[in-house]
């Protein structure tokens, strides 16, 4: 019964944040989306060989437009996902060009497989950018329900098991997107910190 509900809050909470975040004006994601990308630009500054894996944004997410042509603009190596969706897994291709992408899974805009090959199973960006719903200040992240992210870890864990080569996972997202606490289940992906428009915060 308590897993039951556990699911049943996180449809409600999913349903209630869409709500919330789609319900910022489109000025307001603009300004706030420019300054988070501006504060993970000064936060990356000391990570400078780090290879950053990106989302594109979808409907109200935070666009990660500008840091994104930073990126390349600086040389880094930009990795955005593909999602497979008859398993739920994701595929890494290096993103080099806006021109790289095609409509995806769900419609989301995903690099282009004819254009950019996958990346080995296995490989892990050094900083995965992970947008979600919902997030708490303890790593809590409620994301879509689809559970790509939290399989995308579960297999970069199972490929590093002595944790080697440990990414950071950074959730993405409005302050206006934290709640007190996310229900989690032991599968759940956990943050290692946050960026917004306020700022970067670590745990």
């Amino acid at each position: 019964m308590a897993e039951r509900n556990q699911h049943v809050d996180k449809a409600y909470i999913r349903n209630q944040m869409a709500i919330k975040r789609n319900s910022l004006s489109s000025e307001q994601r603009k300004l706030w989306s420019e300054q988070a990308c501006s504060n993970a630009e000064k936060w990356l500054e000391k990570y400078k060989e780090a290879a950053l894996m990106v989302y594109v944004p979808f409907r109200s997410e935070l666009d990660l437009a500008h840091l994104i042509e930073w990126g390349w603009r600086t040389g880094r190596n930009v990795i955005a996902p593909r999602c497979v969706a008859s398993d739920r897994s994701m595929t890494l291709h290096y993103l080099r060009s806006w021109d790289d992408l095609m409509p995806g899974a769900y419609g989301i805009m995903e690099p282009n497989p004819a254009v950019t090959l996958p990346i080995d199973d296995g490989y892990v960006p050094d900083i995965v950018l992970v947008p979600g719903l919902a997030f708490d200040r303890k790593g809590g992240r409620l994301g879509y329900g689809g559970g790509y992210y939290d399989r995308f870890a579960e297999a970069a864990n199972s490929h590093n098991p002595n944790n080697a080569t440990k990414a950071l996972w950074l959730g993405v997202s409005f302050e206006a997107q934290f709640i007190d606490d996310v229900p989690t289940e032991e599968h759940d992906l956990k943050m290692d910190g946050w960026i917004t428009e306020s700022g970067v915060y670590m745990l």
